[in-house]
């Protein structure tokens, strides 16, 4: 199986050991960007930093069926669990905090405050995700 390179870009979608989509970015633009590109299939996705609003984005949206990961959040790895998404991470924490690591980032913060669906409404809101 491919390995991330995680020093070429912070997100890459693979589909048969092959990147088909790569990306650099910070916060959720680069899942958003990908995520509105690609609506059919089924891909493993590698994502530097994966939290709960993530993990919504990937469910919601189906064609994800694997993550790999740097760094997960517990809520979101209990989350793709629930939804069967298979999970290989290096680090799992208990949240996805602020780049200055002084607070929980605030999409992390509204995904464990909303339901699936309001969060969902939200994301489409702040960053244009396309719920449809």
């Amino acid at each position: 199986m491919l390995k991330p390179d995680f020093t070429k870009y912070d997100l890459a979608l693979v589909q048969n050991d092959t990147i088909v989509h790569s990306e650099t970015g910070k916060g959720l633009r680069p899942l958003i960007n990908c995520l509105n590109k690609f609506r059919t299939g089924k891909y493993i996705l590698f994502d530097k930093l994966f939290g709960l609003a993530a993990a919504k984005m990937i469910v919601h949206r189906g064609i994800i069926t694997k993550l790999v990961t740097g760094t997960i959040s517990e809520s979101a790895l209990e989350f793709l669990r629930e939804n069967k998404i298979e999970v290989e991470a290096d680090l799992v924490v208990p949240n996805i905090l602020t780049e200055d690591r002084k607070e929980v980032c605030m999409m992390e913060k509204k995904a464990l405050s909303l339901s699936e669906k309001e969060f969902l409404i939200e994301a489409e809101k702040i960053f244009g995700y396309e719920i449809s």
